[in-house]
């Protein structure tokens, strides 16, 4: 992995977008969609990734990454399908074969069908079908079709029933089989679901408000309601991005929760997190981890081996020394709170080296969080917190006691493995 890409890497965004992979030729090779750009662009390079012998192929080639940060999920899908018919990337043909690529197909009828298919089928009903595509992730396709069937409704059925279907009575046709639509209003809705797929979203909403003033002029308020129904769906649409919404100010909010359940006197922005592992004491290390702002920080990670550790293994004793010889570093961030992986006899080894650490590390709290029931423990406290697995602060701490526990295991079998006996 050259240097622009590790640095690529770290500053990754944790947003919706398209990623593009770049030889040293500056020729596109991949290009994928991502809910989560950070999350998946880095899961390609990490040592001990699951990738088939083309994706490892792919990745050797690999020179530079770029993204393309997206407003939506479905903004996404749609910018991936159209760069992808753009380029071409040799990668996207060969691990994904091009029947197996999805499409948006609507048929050439006066009230037409609209559906998802792949190449092959398309290929024998070119005549009778118009199309966009490919989109490479059929589900996510499916899934944008079902949102804006809420608020477009169309047909779906292979030939017009005789009476409406279970579809009209759940508001997702308008049951052109009995007339109950005309065909220039249908075809209306369909125009505005293929400007959508087409990524034309901004310029729908504006001519949809023109559309609406005009209706509120000339008082047709009830089409001036249904219209405005239609820009807030829109809207609503524009900002699906499954679990990803804001997430910079989402993590900033699960911050604040922590620090009201903790009671503490600042927003804990920086956060590390301490793990201990050993194999019956040989090669004993401890981790720690930092979490800004909610999210990790690699770069501030440190590794701490111990070097005379007590036969069959202590934790305690790790948690010690590693802690006392990070107090005495004035050189690092301090942070504004520290969580130890464990209970009540971790956290009082930890409080310790604490006490006998500089002096501006001396009111720092601290907290433990123990596996079997998750919960908190805090010093000078007999009982510990229990908060409901939906809280998002507890989510928190677990992501960062499980990072520095898959950092310290890491850390520990990398020793094992190159270093020999003691």
């Amino acid at each position: 992995m050259n240097e622009s890409i590790h640095n690529t890497l770290k500053e990754l965004p944790s947003i919706s977008g398209v990623y593009f992979f770049y030889n040293t030729e500056n020729t596109v090779i991949y290009i994928g969609k991502a809910i989560n750009l950070r999350s998946r662009v880095q899961s390609y390079f990490r040592q001990n990734a699951s990738l088939n012998s083309a994706k490892r192929a792919m990745v050797k080639e690999v020179d530079r990454i770029e993204i393309k940060a997206c407003d939506s999920e479905i903004e996404a899908l749609i910018l991936e399908s159209h760069v992808i018919k753009k380029y071409n990337p040799k990668y996207n043909v060969l691990l994904k074969d091009d029947k197996s690529y999805a499409y948006l197909v609507w048929t050439k009828e006066e009230f037409p069908r609209i559906f998802v298919t792949h190449h092959t089928y398309l290929q024998n009903h070119q005549d009778t079908l118009n199309y966009l595509g490919p989109f490479v992730n059929g589900d996510a396709l499916r899934k944008t079709l079902r949102i804006l069937r809420r608020t477009f409704p169309y047909r779906s059925c292979k030939t017009l029933p005789k009476k409406p279907c279970i579809y009209y009575k759940l508001g997702k046709c308008e049951a052109p089989c009995i007339q109950n639509i005309d065909s220039i209003t249908y075809r209306s809705h369909l125009n505005m679901i293929i400007d959508i797929m087409k990524g034309k979203t901004k310029k729908l909403i504006k001519d949809l408000t023109l559309q609406m003033n005009s209706y509120s002029v000339q008082q047709q308020f009830e089409k001036a309601l249904e219209v405005r129904n239609q820009i807030d769906a829109l809207n609503k649409v524009a900002l699906h991005k499954g679990i990803i919404q804001s997430q910079k100010s989402k993590k900033i909010e699960y911050i604040k929760e922590l620090q009201q359940i903790l009671n503490l006197d600042q927003l804990p922005k920086r956060i590390e997190g301490y793990d201990s592992s050993h194999f019956h004491g040989d090669k004993a290390v401890v981790s720690m981890v930092v979490f800004e702002n909610g999210k990790p920080k690699s770069d501030g990670y440190r590794k701490f081996r111990i070097k005379t550790p007590p036969e069959g293994g202590d934790d305690f004793y790790n948690l010690n020394q590693a802690l006392s010889r990070r107090f005495q570093h004035s050189d690092w961030p301090i942070p504004d709170l520290i969580l130890i992986d464990g209970g009540k006899g971790q956290l009082s080894k930890v409080k310790e080296a604490q006490s006998q650490g500089k002096l501006e590390y001396q009111s720092i709290p601290i907290i433990s969080l123990a596996k079997r029931l998750e919960e908190i423990y805090i010093p000078n406290r007999d009982t510990p917190i229990l908060l409901p697995k939906s809280s998002k602060a507890l989510q928190l701490l677990q992501q960062i006691r499980d990072e520095s526990h898959r950092f310290a295991v890491t850390y520990h079998r990398k020793l094992r493995d190159t270093l020999p006996k003691d």
